[in-house]
């Protein structure tokens, strides 16, 4: 597969790649330097958006605003126009961590993962459309990338820490018949994630310069290179997937392109995201 860079930023902790259809634009964030980016494809540039505190997370909203999952447990909205609006100022349970991966539900609510709090495992909270949040799992090591099955039956959460991609039946935004689908052995350990058009799960490698795809079983059927040590997440757009990366800070040892953002040409595309439909 081609693989080319078409941001050279170097993002300490690349992450989130979003596409904003309404706006043919990628969004992406370097979680620990607060920062936002924009790339528009057509242009072939990127520019920083917004710079401010750290940033785990992002969901497209309905209306077209997006939603920024942050440190503390806050949560805002930002748009070009109004910029930075705080919504939620901290989630109870997570006011000394941060947000992690985020995702948009079928049915408008969101996934939302914390960090781990030294040796307390991190948690897997359930933000409602009514704004409402719970916390549906304490135990997961290190919440990280999230996906749905094409046909929006199965949820699978990433435990970086465990090293192990986990798979539930979801309805209703509810998650049951928890299982451990994928365990990743060799290098590197698990981190963002997405799935494709058919059921297949791509899998970032974090310390392991490589993007894995596995089957709906779990068994994995390629192996990816990466020009870098940590790759932290992708999203296709067609039959594109941009690829987000960390170590900007640490070039050349992770990478002489460590941090950047990436395109890889395939021959498979994937279902738009979600939106979050939440009111607050």
């Amino acid at each position: 597969m081609k693989t080319e860079i078409v941001a050279d930023f170097p993002c300490r902790c690349g992450e989130g790649p979003l596409w904003h259809p309404d706006r043919n634009l990628l969004y992406w964030i370097d979680v620990d330097n607060g920062k936002m980016y924009a790339y528009d494809p057509k242009e072939r540039s990127a520019t920083r958006i917004l710079q401010g505190d750290i940033i785990g997370g992002t969901t497209l909203q309905e209306n077209g605003d997006l939603l920024l999952f942050m440190q503390r447990g806050q949560i805002a909205l930002w748009n070009p126009e109004k910029g930075l609006q705080i919504q939620r100022d901290h989630t109870p349970g997570a006011e000394n961590t941060r947000f992690n991966d985020v995702i948009a539900a079928p049915d408008g609510g969101v996934f939302a993962g914390t960090m781990p709090e030294g040796e307390q495992p991190g948690k897997l909270y359930r933000l409602e459309t009514n704004g409402s949040i719970r916390v549906l799992l304490d135990d997961i090591g290190q919440p990280n990338g999230m996906g749905f099955s094409p046909d929006r039956k199965t949820f699978y959460l990433t435990d970086t820490r465990n090293r192990r991609i986990e798979s539930f039946r979801y309805e209703n935004g509810e998650l049951q018949e928890r299982q451990t689908l994928i365990t990743v052995k060799g290098d590197g350990q698990p981190d963002g994630m997405t799935v494709d058009e058919n059921g297949h799960l791509w899998v970032a490698l974090w310390d392991g310069e490589a993007i894995l795809r596995y089957d709906s079983t779990g068994q994995l059927q390629q192996t990816i290179p990466m020009p870098v040590k940590n790759v932290t997440s992708l999203t296709f757009v067609q039959n594109r997937a941009y690829v987000t990366t960390a170590g900007g800070g640490h070039r050349p040892e992770a990478g002489a392109h460590a941090g950047a953002l990436f395109l890889l040409e395939t021959d498979v595309s994937a279902p738009l995201e979600f939106r979050s439909r939440v009111q607050f």
